[in-house]
């Protein structure tokens, strides 16, 4: 009889706790951290840009709120969207990027199947105020308005910007060219030409090896070119920042203190960064992501994080984040449609 009971007690024990168990992983399940590792592509092959450095940064305390780990993988933006098509819905392939995202199909780098419609558009978490464009230290102008007066002032000249194509780099220098053409015309313009390269690295090579005059960059990402005691081959300066308003503790001048316009406005370009999920995502997942991130765009450590690299904290949700996005991109495709093709510029 006593063997009997404890028998009976032992599989009561064993039933509860097996119950306990399953209720604690449903738990898990519908808060969406039910996968124990969570791969973050990003659309950058650098782990030395802004898109690897804010997406290490955001995954760091994300999986601290998730209570799982998230590994950040720099594949490229083609091979970011196609592990993206792949991904299983339960969220362990998830991407981080920015608005080269939709710009990139919108200037036709990125098949139509990757535009924004056709994914779950996460949460917005932060901005690049920095986004900049550098030159060498010795250039014989100061800001970007200045290398078109040169321009003008020297025509036997010509100025080669190294850009990305398909992204912010192109959209910027595209806002750049629109305005020099429709503030000095063609004349000055079409001594404007383009070298068209990879990642920040490349574009650095490119102004050191000669092949660029000016180049996309970033605060984050350059300053340590800019600051005193770097040798004079590889010293860089900046011309100015796309942000709507300067970068505290930086004396660079915005675009639009410069006096740069496209179609009779203020030329403003915010770089933003953010999450992209499987189209059939698991909503479970995608509300812990958003309530994940949202808490941590309140955490103070990680505003100073992204401060040391000159970003910061700019949260949407995921519901509001796709709308602007998408407004975003309405707004920019006027410069997109008037600017010219690449392979016209290209040095």
């Amino acid at each position: 009889m006593k063997k009997l009971l404890m028998f009976l007690l032992l599989a009561l024990v064993t039933v509860t706790l097996a119950a306990c168990g399953s209720e604690a992983d449903n738990a898990k399940a519908d808060e969406g951290v039910d996968v124990d590792r969570i791969r973050v592509v990003i659309g950058s092959s650098s782990t030395g840009g802004d898109t690897y450095q804010n997406a290490e940064a955001v995954s760091r305390y994300v999986e601290k709120e998730l209570d799982t780990n998230m590994k950040v993988d720099a594949v490229g933006a083609l091979r970011a969207f196609d592990e993206l098509s792949k991904a299983k819905n339960d969220g362990s392939t998830i991407m981080f990027f920015h608005d080269m995202a939709y710009l990139g199909v919108e200037y036709g780098s990125f098949e139509s199947k990757h535009e924004l419609e056709n994914w779950t558009i996460g949460p917005v978490i932060a901005t690049n105020p920095g986004n900049a464009f550098l030159t060498k230290a010795d250039a014989p102008y100061d800001t970007m308005a200045e290398s078109a007066e040169w321009l003008k002032e020297n025509p036997n000249e010509t100025v080669t910007v190294a850009i990305e194509s398909g992204g912010v780099s192109e959209i910027v220098f595209d806002g750049y060219y629109l305005w020099v053409k429709e503030e000095y015309g063609e004349e000055v313009s079409d001594r404007i030409h383009a070298y068209v390269t990879g990642s920040q690295e490349d574009k650095n090579q490119a102004l050191w090896d000669g092949n660029a005059d000016i180049i996309h960059g970033s605060i984050g990402s350059n300053k340590q070119y800019t600051q005193d005691g770097v040798e004079d081959k590889i010293k860089m300066k900046f011309l100015g920042i796309t942000a709507g308003k300067r970068v505290e503790g930086y004396d660079i001048p915005t675009f639009a203190e410069q006096g740069i316009t496209v179609n009779g406005e203020e030329f403003v370009f915010d770089k933003e960064f953010f999450f992209l999920l499987p189209k059939d995502v698991d909503k479970n997942f995608a509300e812990a992501l958003n309530k994940a991130v949202a808490d941590v765009a309140k955490n103070s450590d990680y505003a100073e994080d992204l401060k040391k690299n000159t970003y910061v904290v700019n949260y949407k949700p995921a519901d509001e984040a796709k709308e602007y996005l998408i407004n975003k991109r309405e707004k920019f495709r006027y410069i997109i449609k008037n600017a010219p093709s690449l392979d016209e510029i290209t040095k």
